[in-house]
């Protein structure tokens, strides 16, 4: 009796399938997990890599120079029967210290270094997001292009069937017949470049996340924009750029300092004595002529230069987004201008419609009306994607959260 009862739960659990125990992650499902996917990337793992190894390198250059141990035995009448009286046994240490201002200088230079490198890590995440958002964008164009092309090429098929049949009642000729086989053909050239596009756009998104997604995306606003060039990434890393050579400055002015070596040994004297002796050494720079003032100059020049870029960065940041701005604009009006087209070309096409059912117009006015209708809904949906890449690129410009 027992059997019978546990009969029944080893069927169930013979015929269900085992799970695969892997550690695959699961397929992102909204645009928020694709970004955190995104910061998984190489590229952006090695910017961000960048930044901490510098920032490591900026503390690191506050630490002095390791002191040196040492141990000292002279014997001075080599040779000499008396050389045991003469002997001298010293231990002790030397320690050298930079100029003043130069380990800091050389500190505060590289921890501008590492502010730069993470703006360089947070612009190529901007970047690559923007990037991800277009693909998405032409993704979900293209999927919506294969339909209507689809529905364009079926079109053409109806319109060749009854061009065959008007021509057997001598009622349309060849030539009609092969310019809808053309243009029949154009659309699947159409169909044909857009799987060519798919098959790129689809390995772009798998080089970016690991997988094409079917993610929906949030809406895409475009970031306010006053000519504020400071608050884009180029500016900032322009700035972080002319830190450096500040810094840089600093460093060659403050190696003019002297710079100090202490010594001190004890031990003893042949006599039988103990001894103890403390040195204090200090740089003269006699050959700054020839070393520090050229390697000063040459920094100037170089902070003059970053200045110089710094200015011109401003001006081309400017017109790149003021050039973007406009045509954001000119996609949008262009959008609203395809919406207005096809709704009358759907109207058209419904009247169309009655008037074929009621024997006012031919099949062949019918198709035409309804593939144009479709050619205008492909033109809109070229130009959204559009639009959205646009401003994604638009966005990309800005520091987070630094546009508002």
């Amino acid at each position: 009796m027992p059997f019978l009862y546990f009969l029944p739960l080893l069927i169930v659990s013979f015929s269900t399938p085992a799970r695969a125990d892997d550690n695959t992650p699961p397929e992102p499902k909204t645009f928020e997990q694709l970004l955190e996917k995104l910061r998984q990337h190489p590229e952006i793992a090695s910017y961000s890599a960048k930044a901490e190894s510098v920032q490591h390198y900026a503390k690191g250059e506050l630490g002095l120079p390791d002191p040196v141990l040492f141990v000292q035995e002279q014997d001075y009448p080599i040779g000499s029967s008396m050389s045991r009286n003469q002997e001298e046994k010293m231990i002790g240490f030397k320690q050298e210290i930079p100029a003043f201002g130069t380990l800091s200088s050389k500190s505060e230079k590289m921890g501008a270094d590492a502010r730069k490198q993470q703006l360089a890590a947070d612009y190529a995440f901007a970047t690559m997001k923007a990037k991800l958002i277009t693909t998405l964008a032409s993704w979900k164009s293209i999927k919506e292009q294969e339909k209507l092309i689809n529905e364009q090429i079926a079109l053409f098929n109806s319109e060749k069937t009854s061009i065959k049949g008007r021509i057997i009642t001598n009622q349309s000729g060849i030539s009609q017949l092969s310019m809808s086989r053309a243009e029949g053909t154009e659309a699947e050239i159409m169909r044909t470049e857009l799987m060519e596009q798919r098959h790129e756009l689809e390995a772009m998104l798998t080089t970016m996340v690991g997988s094409a997604p079917d993610v929906e995306l949030p809406e895409i606003k475009p970031a306010e924009w006053s000519g504020d060039v400071e608050k884009t990434y180029l500016v900032r890393l322009g700035i972080q750029d002319i830190e450096m050579a500040h810094k840089d400055v600093d460093l060659r002015e403050a190696e003019f300092n002297p710079k100090f070596e202490v010594q001190a040994n004890y031990g003893r004297m042949y006599g039988g004595d103990n001894a103890g002796t403390i040195m204090v050494g200090v740089s003269i720079p006699l050959w700054a002529s020839e070393s520090q003032t050229p390697r000063l100059e040459g920094a100037k020049a170089a902070l003059s230069a970053a200045q110089s870029d710094q200015d011109n960065i401003k001006r081309q940041v400017k017109e790149k987004l003021d050039h973007l701005q406009a045509q954001i604009a000119a996609s949008e009006q262009k959008i609203k201008l395809f919406k207005v087209k096809n709704t009358h070309l759907i109207n058209a096409a419904s009247a169309i419609t009655r008037e074929y059912e009621a024997g006012k117009a031919d099949f062949a006015m019918y198709l035409k009306t309804k593939r144009d209708a479709i050619s205008a809904s492909i033109s809109l949906t070229q130009e959204q994607a559009k639009h959205i890449g646009l401003i994604a690129d638009f966005n990309h410009y800005f520091i987070e959260g630094a546009s508002q």
